[in-house]
């Protein structure tokens, strides 16, 4: 026996006669698709537990990838933005669910039309077991390219950290050096030191003994008086020659006399 089923909705508060098989038949597919549904349950439960376990991981990765002031950014950048994904993944698996206990609502009203819907729901799964397998793939790889770059940081870290050490041993020697040409240079300063005073020493010997000067204005007529070459000033004088050492006194040298022009300094 069938159910008319146009005139059921027509006049759903009217009884009917229904043969036991069909009522047998009904129930059947209610617990059939009970069945499935719960099956659907499970496996929605699952992929949320499955997400859940994602973020823990990359929680995880995040704290392991804080080793250095530099990386820590990029690394937590990165990390933040795989969390922000699957937080927006996670948002979208629960959406769905709420749909899908929206249309287990109406499946469960609606027997004639449930398995058309549980079709739709169990294609709707899939895609989303594909949407979940590729977040996973995607978040392998990018924690793979992660600790890769980590590794590049490190590596090119302990070849800067070589450098600064071989510069720092440079420097060391540089200043040794520096040393060693400091104390020379004090010792050369003392030396000079005691040459100038040597130096005055015999000059003040000289002075004593060097012959008084002769007036040149009256052994000489006013026109052989030594002029100078380049400006024809007589105001002339006597310096020490220091490119021309004539003999040394110990170690004080004695220098050749040059004349100076007062006027416009000219040399001869």
């Amino acid at each position: 026996m069938k159910i008319d089923w146009i005139s059921v909705e027509e006049k759903p508060e009217k009884s009917y006669k229904v043969n036991g098989q069909v009522l047998l038949d009904i129930r059947a597919k209610v617990n059939d698709l009970e069945m499935q549904l719960a099956t659907s349950r499970a496996e929605l439960e699952k992929t949320v537990n499955e997400l859940n376990d994602t973020k823990t991981k990359l929680a995880s990765t995040e704290t392991e990838l804080s080793i250095t002031r530099e990386v820590k950014e990029n690394v937590e950048n990165k990390f933040t933005e795989l969390e922000s994904t699957s937080q927006s993944t996670k948002s979208d698996l629960e959406n769905e669910l709420n749909d899908a206990k929206a249309k287990i609502t109406e499946l469960e009203g609606k027997i004639n039309t449930s398995e058309a819907i549980n079709a739709d729901i169990q294609n709707k799964l899939a895609e989303k077991d594909k949407e979940i397998e590729g977040l996973k793939d995607e978040l392998e790889k990018r924690t793979s390219d992660l600790q890769k770059e980590l590794q590049t940081l490190e590596a090119d870290m302990n070849t800067k950290t070589d450098k600064i050490q071989t510069l720092n041993s440079e420097i060391s020697s540089k200043q040794e050096k520096i040393n060693e040409l400091t104390n020379s240079l004090s010792e050369k300063e003392s030396q000079i030191e005691k040459l100038k005073l040597t130096l005055t020493e015999k000059e003040e010997v000289l002075s004593v003994l060097k012959p008084a000067e002769i007036d040149t204005f009256e052994v000489f007529p006013s026109d052989e008086r030594v002029r100078c070459p380049s400006c024809g000033e007589t105001s002339i004088k006597e310096e020490d020659d220091k490119t021309k050492v004539l003999f040394y006194d110990g170690t004080h040298p004695i220098y050749a006399k040059k004349k100076v022009c007062k006027k416009c300094r000219y040399e001869f």
